[in-house]
């Protein structure tokens, strides 16, 4: 593999909560009760020109930017109350949300409207919870987003009034902040604060992780060399070039910002990549070296017929490929467990 000559410098201090280096991108995954605050966030933070022509998040979106000095990377999911999706949407949305947002958010950001707030608030919620699990909460920073010129203390002083609210906030380890986007335009404190707040979580909690995080974490990173190799031939001609224009301390800096931007390029078409083929192609794929090939081919003929020949299919594959122990229950129940939603769907 072709390597770029320099060696990125990596600056950690005591100023840095653990898993928050200086290079490193600060990750927030970010939900709501309207696309509209989601977006209106996403720009108070990381400015106008984010997500300029969205209306309505029925899609993940990842932005990023440099704030105060920080990497920063929102990952806005599909807004749960403008849009009514199929299980099967969401869960491939949430799937994109965990590559986007890989090793592991350092908060789960919630955005609520503080003058909207209703009996149903942590209903929004629930799929969230069912997805990732209830230690999710732990990760949750609720953000009441607003842009009126209204003191904090008074708008406050109503929020907690509402039962609602406080039952969230208590489930939520009552991590929540206002965010006055008037305030924010002029001072950019409100975008500090909030900073501020994830660093203190990630101080008390570390980052959110769990297996699906970790798992796609290995498959990012491994489609990450893979694409780094393909463009070793790139690397060695860029570099060579970089020698021939620079030399000394700013032939060194040439070359680190270069290794970053191939880096860069790298892990997000990674990302782009392991989203896309979460869910059935994987899953899959895995299974087939589970089983052996037999009961893979068996499978896929089975999808060929029908959906209840497929374990059927699977089984049978499993025995003429001679596979050792407990194949034809294993495709049986991994078979109908992948495509469940598939069969929902044609019910």
């Amino acid at each position: 593999m072709a390597t770029v000559k320099g060696k990125t410098r990596r600056r950690e201090s005591l100023d840095n909560p653990p898993n928050l280096s200086i290079e490193s991108p600060l990750r927030m995954l970010v939900f709501g009760s309207s696309s509209r605050d989601q977006i209106a966030l996403t720009q108070s933070v990381l400015g106008p020109d984010v997500l300029r022509d969205e209306v309505n998040i029925s899609a993940t979106k990842k932005s990023s930017g440099v704030v105060q000095g920080r990497n920063i990377n929102l990952v806005n999911t599909p807004n749960l109350q403008d849009n009514d999706l199929p299980d099967s949407v969401l869960q491939k949305e949430l799937k994109k949300a965990v590559c986007f947002s890989c090793p592991g958010p350092h908060a789960v950001v919630f955005v609520l409207d503080p003058f909207h707030l209703t009996s149903d608030t942590m209903d929004i919620l629930k799929p969230v919870v069912h997805y990732f699990g209830e230690s999710v909460l732990k990760h949750t920073l609720i953000v009441l987003y607003h842009e009126r010129g209204l003191k904090t203390l008074s708008i406050e002083d109503e929020v907690k009034k509402n039962k609602s609210f406080r039952e969230l906030a208590e489930k939520c380890g009552q991590n929540y902040l206002f965010f006055n986007e008037e305030m924010n335009r002029t001072e950019g404190s409100q975008t500090q604060a909030l900073l501020a707040k994830v660093d203190e979580m990630v101080l008390e909690q570390g980052m959110y992780s769990n297996v699906e995080f970790k798992d796609a974490e290995k498959r990012i990173q491994k489609e990450e060399r893979f694409i780094r190799k393909s463009k070793e031939k790139e690397i060695r001609e860029t570099v060579k070039m970089l020698e021939n224009e620079h030399s000394g301390e700013a032939l060194a800096s040439e070359i680190e910002k270069y290794d970053e931007k191939v880096q860069l390029e790298c892990r997000e078409k990674a990302e782009l990549a392991v989203a896309d083929k979460l869910g059935f192609t994987l899953r899959v794929v895995d299974y087939a070296v589970a089983v052996g090939k037999g009961a893979f081919v068996g499978a896929l003929l089975g999808f060929a017929i029908g959906y209840d020949a497929m374990a059927v299919g699977a089984a049978i594959g499993a025995a003429l490929g001679g596979v050792l122990g407990g194949a034809a229950n294993a495709a049986r129940s991994y078979i109908s467990n992948s495509f469940a939603d598939a069969h929902k769907g044609t019910a």
